[in-house]
């Protein structure tokens, strides 16, 4: 049986060379592809091991606290923390400090909002009149959502006069204690005609008019010692000052945890850290202030001067009412427009709080004397998984003033609201509470930089709303372009849908002295909102680290009762939120946001293994099905001879034997030659394969070889020795006539179905893993995975895909042309006479493209069907770009079959037909 391998080998060398080649490429190509896969692996390990791990591993929840969205969804929601306010007592937390395991133990109290406001000067000098006094109009407009909400304030007139004005500090307002010295000994009492009352109305954002006064003489307004922290006087220059509130979210934080935990106490820019040595009184609440408000609330100011006669009516004394309904009836004329940022007000707010109590600003007081809480926001989620936030309705008394140091209600908060506020009054000392003294007081003790943080990459992103915003960007192209491709930002609407991240800091001991001053809020009992664990012996993300956690976290909830979420392995995941409208000039919105996807990256190591297997199985089975066609030609170009054999009296087994040495034989060269190749085509690529793994080609071929040529083997040798010499097709079931080159086209391709199957089989598979493959790059951009680290490995392991399918492809194109190849072999006594009847050799030619078309349909359509039913059981649904790269694969296959069956149309199209009809 050896010797007639050998020679089989030797006089069949065409044969030999093609199941050689075919064998070779995928030997190879499997050498290559695991190499590949091997370092896609280690990629996505790496890229998984350098984002596993986020600030902390553990995230602690009040019982109750986690929504039906979350529990279906698994994951935490984007600006979570806004609406937890207390839940967690400080036995818990220590409770949770005194287990094992535990490295870091940081706990946050979101106290809630309370309000401050900061003052910018707007120089007018250019505006004024000729005149010795000029009255000037500011039309206000808030703007906020990248310029799509716009909210006008009451108009502001400011009253400008060359000559000096005269003050007396006493209980009262400003303007009726402000002289204006007119010459000559005579005075006028600018209150007389700016002091109006506010407007009677239960409209809690609507404030009326507001008046001020300025003198260019003294560079100062309204009279005062000094122009309320602004620093020296600014003589001979007019100005109109112009104030913005903050609702500013304060939460209480155990200072040394948080150092340990976030490094907080290395973004300090300015002062001190909490928890130093400075001296506090029992009224002062120590705050340590972010550098910047992190909001979109911006000023449109329109100034208009109005005419001469407006400021000489004040100067004379005219009655307030006879003033505004002067001013009622003349716009005046527009000199000039002003934009102001929100970073200039909050600056001027922590620069007045810094000098607080100081001789430079004696006069300013700001006590706390109330806060708000946020609940959190109701979602309506649709068939397809889509977030609509519900909105709400808070009544007017949640903005009385309980006293008339409070802060007035910021006018963002007129917006659209999505939150249910409850407003919490303070004692303050300064009502007859025994024992009280006064009012707490800010202390602001430094200032802190978010970006200055120790940083953690974005792949592994867990809810940190004590120092960021919520990343809120457009989800489709209206919204993107009616953002000016720009996030979406906080406002002032303490009720509104996004909210700000703490702007103040406290430490424990300043959220009990709040606590004190509100005996009935939450601060009381359970003050605590979150705590964030980090666990002792974490090293990566390996079972015996994964367990650890677990362990802790299976400790907490036991202990404590609590919600405990596994944070480690967590990356944001994208959900699309529609936001209705606003009331002030918003649209709708449809908004990206990112939730945090808890252990996606231990999902993305099942998946990435699963997906190598997948591939693996792919290009097995199109290796398989090749050798398999190429070794059944093999035994049908031999049909006689093998039946001869039988004739003169060889044993069914000695047949099989006798082809199966045959098929092995050249699995074992084409292995060696492949393990040859193997590292140098790795090394060209980029690739990591070592001499080992390389020698797996040698068995990997002999074993693919004589699996593939069992079964030709195997069918050789049961088949009758008489009927092993008559051509093996299949009669027609009625006689009938091809029409065309078509019809004889199909003819042929259904008188051996089953080499046609296989061709088709082969180039299915193909357009099959193709279409998947397009659908998750393209068609879902990485939601198949779900997150942003599921995003990162997709686009790195596109490469490797990609060249295992080019690989299918290229077999595929073999297979399809063997098959026709074989087929025109043993066709060509029909084809030759063809010729003889008169058929040119083009026709007979463009008879084979036909073969190899219909094959290539074949295969395409339905591999292109099979991907198309893969992904949408994948992803759920069907995107347009995904059936275009179906029917592109498709279209890849049909182009691939043509090609390959140019060489056997070539052949048919050469026969000549004396040669072989004399042959026959």
């Amino acid at each position: 049986m050896i010797r007639l391998a050998a020679a089989q080998l030797r006089h069949r060398a065409g044969r030999a060379l093609v199941l050689l080649l075919g064998i070779l490429v995928a030997a190879t190509g499997f050498s290559v592809l695991t190499g590949t896969a091997r370092t896609q692996q280690l990629e996505i390990v790496g890229t998984v091991r350098d984002n596993y791990r986020a600030q902390y591993d553990l995230l602690v929840r009040p019982k109750g606290s986690v929504t039906a969205i979350e529990r279906e969804t698994g994951m935490v929601r984007s600006n979570y923390l806004s609406g937890i306010h207390g839940g967690i007592t400080l036995d818990q937390l220590a409770t949770i400090k005194k287990l094992d395991g535990i490295e870091v133990a940081a706990p946050i109290s979101m106290i809630g909002y309370f309000t401050g406001s900061g003052t910018v000067q707007v120089p007018v000098t250019d505006a004024l009149g000729e005149g010795e006094r000029t009255l000037l109009r500011v039309e206000r407009t808030r703007v906020a959502d990248r310029g799509l909400t716009k909210i006008p304030l009451s108009p502001h007139y400011q009253y400008l006069t060359h000559r000096p004005l005269t003050f007396t500090f006493e209980e009262g307002d400003k303007l009726d204690l402000t002289t204006e010295n007119l010459g000559s000994g005579k005075e006028v009492k600018l209150g007389r005609s700016l002091t109006w009352p506010r407007p009677r109305t239960d409209d809690p954002f609507d404030r009326g008019p507001t008046t001020d006064a300025w003198s260019t003489r003294s560079g100062k307004g309204e009279g005062m010692a000094l122009p309320w922290g602004k620093g020296a006087p600014r003589k001979g220059q007019a100005m109109v000052e112009v104030s913005q509130e903050f609702p500013l979210l304060l939460a209480a934080i155990d200072p040394e945890a948080e150092a340990r935990l976030a490094g907080l106490d290395k973004a300090v820019v300015l002062g001190d850290y909490l928890g130093g040595k400075a001296a506090l009184t029992k009224w002062d609440v120590p705050l340590l202030a972010t550098s910047r408000p992190m909001m979109d609330q911006s000023e449109e100011l329109v100034v208009s001067r109005l005419p001469a006669e407006a400021a000489k009516m004040v100067a004379d004394g005219a009655p307030a009412a006879e003033l505004r309904s002067y001013l009622d009836s003349h716009k005046g004329t527009e000199v000039k427009k002003v934009s102001l940022e929100p970073d200039q007000f909050f600056e001027d707010l922590l620069d007045t709080w810094t000098n607080q109590g100081k001789q430079l600003d004696r006069n300013v007081f700001s006590p706390l004397t109330r806060y708000w809480t946020a609940g959190p926001v109701d979602y309506r989620r649709d068939a397809v998984g889509r977030l609509t936030p519900e909105r709400v309705t808070n009544p007017d008394k949640i903005w009385q003033q309980p006293s008339k140091w409070s802060e007035g209600a910021p006018i963002g908060s007129a917006d659209a609201q999505f939150r249910p506020l409850t407003m919490r009054p303070l004692a303050t000392g300064m009502n007859g509470e025994d024992g009280l003294g006064g009012p707490l007081m800010m202390k602001l003790m430094g200032r802190f930089d978010a970006t200055e943080l120790p940083g953690f990459t974005e792949l592994s992103k867990v809810p940190m709303e004590t120092y960021n915003p919520p990343s809120v960007t457009a989800a489709d192209a209206r919204t993107g372009g009616l953002l000016g491709g720009e996030k979406l930002l906080p406002t002032d609407n303490v009720a509104g849908y996004l909210q700000a991240p703490p702007l103040l800091l406290t430490d424990l001991g300043g959220m009990a002295k709040i606590a004190g001053r509100d005996k009935k809020g939450p601060l009381t009992q359970a003050p605590l909102s979150v705590v964030r664990i980090r666990v002792a012996g974490v090293t990566g993300p390996d079972p015996v680290s994964r367990e650890r956690i677990s362990e802790v976290a299976r400790q907490i909830v036991a202990a404590t009762g609590l919600e405990v979420d596994i944070t480690m392995g967590a990356s944001p995941s994208p959900v699309t939120v529609d936001l209705p409208a606003g009331s002030y000039g918003r649209p709708a919105l449809a908004l990206r946001e990112d939730w945090v996807n808890k252990g996606v990256a231990y999902r993305i190591l099942d998946a990435a293994d699963r997906k190598s297997v997948v591939l693996f199985v792919l290009i097995l089975a199109v290796c398989g099905l090749f050798v398999l066609n190429a070794a059944s030609a093999v035994v049908r170009t031999r049909r006689a001879e093998l039946g001869v054999l039988s004739c003169l009296g060889w044993s069914r087994p000695k047949v099989f034997g006798a082809v199966l040495w045959e098929v092995g034989a050249v699995g074992l060269v084409a292995g060696l030659l492949s393990a040859a190749l193997a590292v140098p085509l790795s090394s060209w690529f980029g690739l990591q394969v070592s001499l080992p793994r390389a020698l797996l080609a040698v068995p990997a071929a002999l074993v693919l070889a004589l699996a593939a040529g069992a079964v030709p083997a195997w069918r050789a040798s049961i088949v009758p020795p008489v009927a092993a010499v008559r051509a093996s097709v299949r009669a027609p079931r009625r006689a009938g006539s091809p029409r065309g080159v078509t019809g004889l086209a199909l003819a042929g391709l259904t008188r051996v179905p089953g080499r046609t199957l296989l061709g088709a089989a082969t180039l299915m598979v193909c357009v099959f893993a193709l279409t998947v493959l397009l659908a998750v790059t393209y068609g879902f951009s990485g939601r198949v995975v779900g997150s942003l680290l599921g995003d990162a490995i997709v686009v790195q392991a596109r490469a490797a895909d990609y060249a295992a399918i080019a690989v299918m492809f290229a077999l595929g194109a073999l297979a399809v042309a063997d098959v026709l190849y074989l087929g025109v072999r043993e066709r060509d006594a029909e084809l030759a006479t063809l010729r003889a009847t008169g058929w040119p050799g083009r026709a007979v030619t463009r008879l084979v493209l036909s073969e190899g078309v219909v094959i290539g349909l074949l295969g395409g359509l339905a591999g292109a069907a099979a991907g198309i039913a893969a992904a949408v059981a994948l992803a759920g649904e069907l995107p347009v770009v995904v059936i275009t790269g179906a029917l592109a694969a498709a279209g890849a296959a049909v182009l691939l079959a043509v090609l390959a069956s140019a060489v056997p149309a070539a052949v048919a199209g050469r026969l000549r037909p004396a040669s072989v009809l004399a042959r026959e």
